[in-house]
């Protein structure tokens, strides 16, 4: 399921010195804030994995599977109010695997961190 568009939007990007920053604004009306959790909504963890792989999808233009989530680090919730910016620090291609490394960040401070593996299927 595809949820750019529809479970968030972007509303920046910025490619600088191999740094990829995305920062997206969630869909609060989404039907999924509605049972997880009712009266007090989080962004599940699934979804901004899902969310991380259609934004590098976007940037390299390739459709790519997940592989591997070798470690991902829920510092804080993601409510459906906040505009979190994802951060590619590292994107290293082998073949056609592609290691990533990222992070999902506010204003303040990093929330999510994530080491993810994927293979490149177009």
């Amino acid at each position: 399921m595809r949820l750019l568009d529809d479970f968030f939007n972007i509303v920046a990007e910025e490619n600088c010195d191999g740094v990829y920053r995305c920062k997206v604004r969630l869909n609060a009306q989404h039907g999924l804030y509605k049972v997880h959790f009712p009266g007090n909504p989080v962004t599940p963890g699934v979804c901004l994995v899902q969310m991380a792989t259609e934004l590098l999808e976007r940037q390299h233009q390739k459709k790519y599977l997940l592989s591997r989530a070798a470690n991902i680090k829920f510092r804080k919730t993601i409510g459906p109010d906040e505009e979190p910016t994802f951060v590619f620090t590292k994107v290293i291609r082998e073949g056609d695997e592609v290691k990533v490394t990222a992070s999902i960040e506010d204003d303040e401070t990093q929330l999510v961190k994530m080491s993810l593996l994927y293979k490149t299927v177009s």
